[in-house]
This record gives C-alpha cells, sequence and structure tokens, in this order.
C-alpha cells in the first residue's frame, strides 16, 4: 500500500469489535497542546491489542488504531512541550 499524499498515513485499524484487522490511510494528526508527534519507525503488537481485538476493554470508536509498541523519532512537538524536541529518538 502507497501512500502518496503527505496528509495521510498508514495505520493498523480493527474494523469491528472483534473484527479484523486492516492498514488503510488516515489523515495526519498535528499535535495538539503537550503532545508529540512520532515518525515511527518500527512497531509491534502486543498481548494487549489481542485482548482490545476480543473485547476485553471497552472501545467505543470503530475503526480504532491499535499498535502501543513503537520505536521512532519525534517529527513533531505542540505548544508547551519542553522535554522533547525534533529528532529526538524514542
Amino acid at each position: 500500500m502507497s501512500t502518496t499524499n503527505p496528509q495521510l498515513q498508514k495505520a493498523l485499524l480493527l474494523t469491528s469489535k472483534g473484527g479484523s484487522l486492516e492498514i488503510q490511510n488516515v489523515p495526519k494528526h498535528k499535535p495538539g497542546t503537550g503532545e508529540i508527534i512520532i515518525k515511527i519507525h518500527s512497531a509491534a503488537l502486543n498481548p494487549v491489542d489481542s485482548k482490545i481485538r476480543s473485547g476485553a476493554f471497552d472501545i467505543q470508536i470503530y475503526p480504532s488504531i491499535l499498535g502501543t509498541d513503537i520505536a521512532g523519532e519525534v517529527d513533531e512537538v505542540g505548544e508547551g512541550v519542553e522535554e522533547f524536541k525534533k529528532g529526538d529518538r524514542m
């Protein structure tokens, strides 16, 4: 899957409770106050993602983006962020 639109990024989406996982293009976000955006170089699923998919956690919005185990670098920082800067490795 190629992403040619700079306003989009790829994400792993859970389509519904107990549903399939699909890689889709989603809009890129801008960091809010106190937030950072990380350019992900590597990502993994872990047992928590499996429990989320099975419905063990009360997810209200579908599709939902899974995957919290990541490695990358800070790409953007939001207002008020002082402990991170663009280029910091995570």
